[in-house]
Protein backbone atom coordinates (compact mmCIF):
# COMPACT_ATOMS: atom_id res chain seq x y z
CA UNK A 1 0.00 0.00 0.00
CA UNK A 2 2.62 2.48 0.90
CA UNK A 3 4.23 1.41 -2.73
CA UNK A 4 0.93 2.36 -4.12
CA UNK A 5 0.83 6.12 -1.99
CA UNK A 6 4.59 7.01 -3.55
CA UNK A 7 3.54 6.01 -7.23
CA UNK A 8 0.43 8.38 -6.50
CA UNK A 9 2.15 11.34 -5.52
CA UNK A 10 5.96 10.42 -7.85
CA UNK A 11 4.66 9.57 -10.91
CA UNK A 12 3.72 11.61 -13.84
CA UNK A 13 -0.85 11.43 -14.36
CA UNK A 14 -2.97 12.81 -16.62
CA UNK A 15 -4.04 14.32 -13.61
CA UNK A 16 -1.51 14.63 -10.94
CA UNK A 17 -1.41 14.13 -7.24
CA UNK A 18 1.63 15.53 -4.93
CA UNK A 19 2.62 15.16 -1.38
CA UNK A 20 1.19 18.99 -0.76
CA UNK A 21 -2.53 17.29 -1.69
CA UNK A 22 -1.37 14.10 0.64
CA UNK A 23 -0.54 16.57 3.32
CA UNK A 24 -4.19 18.62 3.12
CA UNK A 25 -5.72 15.30 3.87
CA UNK A 26 -3.90 14.05 6.14
CA UNK A 27 -4.38 17.55 7.88
CA UNK A 28 -8.47 17.00 7.92
CA UNK A 29 -7.68 14.34 10.92
CA UNK A 30 -9.17 12.02 12.45
CA UNK A 31 -8.59 8.61 11.82
CA UNK A 32 -7.24 7.49 8.44
CA UNK A 33 -7.19 4.19 6.28
CA UNK A 34 -5.51 3.22 3.00
CA UNK A 35 -6.88 1.41 0.38
CA UNK A 36 -6.32 -0.17 -2.84
CA UNK A 37 -8.96 -1.88 -5.02
CA UNK A 38 -8.77 -3.27 -8.20
CA UNK A 39 -11.16 -4.68 -11.12
CA UNK A 40 -11.55 -5.76 -14.68
CA UNK A 41 -15.15 -6.55 -14.93
CA UNK A 42 -17.64 -4.37 -16.85
CA UNK A 43 -18.45 -2.55 -14.05
CA UNK A 44 -14.58 -2.06 -13.07
CA UNK A 45 -14.84 1.56 -11.43
CA UNK A 46 -17.79 -0.14 -9.37
CA UNK A 47 -15.93 -2.70 -8.45
CA UNK A 48 -12.96 -1.30 -7.88
CA UNK A 49 -13.72 1.31 -5.42
CA UNK A 50 -15.75 -1.94 -3.50
CA UNK A 51 -12.36 -3.75 -3.40
CA UNK A 52 -10.14 -0.34 -1.96
CA UNK A 53 -12.90 -0.33 0.35
CA UNK A 54 -13.23 -4.03 1.81
CA UNK A 55 -11.49 -4.59 4.83
CA UNK A 56 -13.07 -6.95 7.28
CA UNK A 57 -9.83 -6.85 9.81
CA UNK A 58 -10.54 -3.21 10.70
CA UNK A 59 -14.43 -2.74 10.55
CA UNK A 60 -14.21 0.82 9.61
CA UNK A 61 -17.46 3.23 8.90
CA UNK A 62 -16.41 5.48 6.06
CA UNK A 63 -19.88 7.51 5.72
CA UNK A 64 -19.22 10.74 7.05
CA UNK A 65 -15.31 10.71 5.96
CA UNK A 66 -13.90 14.07 6.17
CA UNK A 67 -11.49 13.71 3.59
CA UNK A 68 -9.85 11.51 0.79
CA UNK A 69 -7.32 11.09 -1.75
CA UNK A 70 -8.57 9.16 -4.57
CA UNK A 71 -6.14 8.17 -7.19
CA UNK A 72 -7.12 6.20 -10.44
CA UNK A 73 -5.10 4.12 -12.79
CA UNK A 74 -6.07 1.99 -15.96
CA UNK A 75 -5.13 0.72 -19.31
CA UNK A 76 -5.00 2.85 -21.98
CA UNK A 77 -9.16 1.92 -22.69
CA UNK A 78 -9.67 3.86 -19.36
CA UNK A 79 -12.15 6.88 -19.89
CA UNK A 80 -12.10 10.13 -17.76
CA UNK A 81 -15.85 9.04 -17.13
CA UNK A 82 -14.51 6.15 -15.75
CA UNK A 83 -12.20 7.70 -13.16
CA UNK A 84 -14.50 10.71 -12.40
CA UNK A 85 -17.29 7.65 -11.44
CA UNK A 86 -14.71 6.96 -8.76
CA UNK A 87 -14.63 10.08 -7.36
CA UNK A 88 -18.63 10.16 -7.18
CA UNK A 89 -18.82 6.95 -5.35
CA UNK A 90 -16.27 7.66 -2.98
CA UNK A 91 -17.73 11.45 -2.60
CA UNK A 92 -21.13 9.93 -1.64
CA UNK A 93 -20.12 8.15 1.17
CA UNK A 94 -18.62 11.37 2.94
CA UNK A 95 -19.54 14.38 4.74
CA UNK A 96 -21.32 17.28 3.24
CA UNK A 97 -18.12 19.04 3.53
CA UNK A 98 -15.49 16.85 3.35
CA UNK A 99 -12.49 17.65 1.41
CA UNK A 100 -12.11 15.10 -2.23
CA UNK A 101 -8.91 15.44 -4.06
CA UNK A 102 -8.62 12.96 -6.61
CA UNK A 103 -6.43 11.94 -9.82
CA UNK A 104 -5.91 9.78 -12.86
CA UNK A 105 -3.20 8.14 -14.83
CA UNK A 106 -3.13 5.83 -17.61
CA UNK A 107 -0.64 2.61 -17.45
CA UNK A 108 -0.51 0.09 -19.93
CA UNK A 109 0.75 -2.42 -17.73
CA UNK A 110 -2.56 -2.60 -15.90
CA UNK A 111 -4.26 -4.56 -19.18
CA UNK A 112 -7.98 -4.24 -18.96
CA UNK A 113 -7.68 -3.13 -15.21
CA UNK A 114 -8.76 -0.13 -12.79
CA UNK A 115 -6.77 0.51 -10.09
CA UNK A 116 -8.02 2.52 -6.95
CA UNK A 117 -5.62 3.69 -4.36
CA UNK A 118 -7.41 5.26 -1.19
CA UNK A 119 -6.36 7.37 1.67
CA UNK A 120 -9.55 8.45 3.50
CA UNK A 121 -9.52 10.67 6.82
CA UNK A 122 -12.15 11.32 9.61
CA UNK A 123 -13.42 7.68 9.57
CA UNK A 124 -14.83 5.52 12.51
CA UNK A 125 -13.72 2.12 14.05
CA UNK A 126 -14.85 0.59 16.89
CA UNK A 127 -12.10 -1.15 16.97
CA UNK A 128 -9.42 0.62 16.67
CA UNK A 129 -9.86 2.69 19.66
CA UNK A 130 -9.83 -0.32 21.57
CA UNK A 131 -6.88 -1.55 20.02
CA UNK A 132 -5.13 1.57 20.53
CA UNK A 133 -5.72 1.33 24.33
CA UNK A 134 -4.14 -2.36 24.44
CA UNK A 135 -1.04 -1.01 22.09
CA UNK A 136 0.34 2.27 23.04
CA UNK A 137 1.04 1.22 26.95
CA UNK A 138 3.35 -1.44 25.86
CA UNK A 139 4.62 0.58 22.96
CA UNK A 140 5.59 3.04 24.99
CA UNK A 141 6.08 0.94 28.16
CA UNK A 142 3.90 3.58 30.21
CA UNK A 143 3.95 2.03 33.31
CA UNK A 144 5.79 3.53 36.20
CA UNK A 145 8.92 2.96 37.08
CA UNK A 146 8.98 1.13 40.54
CA UNK A 147 12.34 2.75 41.71
CA UNK A 148 14.26 6.45 40.20
CA UNK A 149 17.06 6.16 37.46
CA UNK A 150 20.20 6.39 38.99
CA UNK A 151 23.59 7.40 37.21
CA UNK A 152 25.70 5.47 35.17
CA UNK A 153 28.89 7.34 36.54
CA UNK A 154 30.31 7.77 33.29
CA UNK A 155 32.25 10.67 31.80
CA UNK A 156 32.38 10.79 28.10
CA UNK A 157 34.64 13.53 28.31
CA UNK A 158 33.02 15.16 25.22
CA UNK A 159 34.52 18.50 26.00
CA UNK A 160 38.08 16.91 25.51
CA UNK A 161 36.83 15.67 21.64
CA UNK A 162 35.76 19.11 20.79
CA UNK A 163 39.16 20.67 21.97
CA UNK A 164 41.68 18.14 20.28
CA UNK A 165 39.47 19.14 16.60
CA UNK A 166 39.68 22.43 17.27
Amino acid sequence: MIKGIVETISAPSLINLDFADFKTIVKRGGLAVIGVGESDSPNRAEEAVRNALRNPLLDVDYVGAKGALIHVSGDAQMTIEEANRVGEIVTEMMDDDALVIWGARVNPELNGKLKVTLVLTGVNSSYIPSLLEVIAPRLFNLEPYAEPEKPLGINLNLYQLEQDHA
